[in-house]
């Protein structure tokens, strides 16, 4: 229930209640550093007066329903992540937000898929 409600009150402070409300700048230099097929590194430059970074990401995958995933990284200088346990083959919507405690700014947005599984060698029979 709490796990819930965390995530409840996280998505109504990024999508509705304080987005864009601080004077922030935005991230404008989110890069990918490392792909694998169940894990993404994401690196950016610090944004002066933040004092944290909100991230969310989120399976683009329309078969079945989807609820983000959201991270809370504290301290300006706190600029990289690795996000675990990803799905191989799988194109996943990653948002970044900085916040100064009484908002965030505008998130940036990157699509990234994961590496695709790698099959197996064929077994030879003899």
């Amino acid at each position: 229930m709490h796990l819930y409600m965390w995530f409840k009150s996280i998505s109504l402070l990024l999508y509705k209640c304080n987005l864009d409300t601080t004077s922030l700048t935005s991230i404008d230099d989110l890069s990918v550093t490392q792909i694998t097929q169940h894990s993404i590194t994401l690196n950016w430059t610090s944004v002066s007066g933040s004092s944290g970074y909100y991230i969310s990401y989120e399976r683009l995958d329309f078969s079945v329903p989807v609820t983000p995933t959201y991270m809370r990284l504290g301290g300006s200088d706190n600029t990289s992540v690795a996000l675990n346990k990803l799905t191989a083959g799988t194109r996943y919507m990653i948002r970044v937000w900085a916040t100064d405690g009484s908002g965030v700014n505008q998130p940036i947005e990157k699509t990234v898929k994961t590496e695709d599984d790698i099959p197996s060698p064929p077994r030879l029979m003899i």
